[in-house]
């Protein structure tokens, strides 16, 4: 997809310092990939935690055989 952007010279420059990128698009292609997976990760902490949560307010009565740990792991092999 062609778009035309107007790009804060600075902050490409001190991005380019950062990168082994050659051009800009190559830059901006990189930063794209790079918040994608940052908000990805955020993402499946947040689904971790709440899963974590669920599986709490589940077993926090119960007296296990498991300790929660491995119940978590368990969870995270079916998923």
């Amino acid at each position: 997809m062609r778009t035309n952007i107007e790009l804060d010279e600075d902050l490409v420059e001190e991005a380019m310092r950062y990168s082994s990128t050659r051009t800009k698009r190559e830059l901006v292609d990189e930063a794209l990939r790079t918040f994608v997976q940052v908000r990805a990760a955020e993402h499946r902490r947040s689904s971790y935690k709440e899963r974590l949560a669920s599986i709490q307010s589940r077993t926090g009565t119960l007296k296990l055989g498991k300790s929660v740990t491995a119940i978590l792991r368990e969870d995270r092999r079916r998923t």
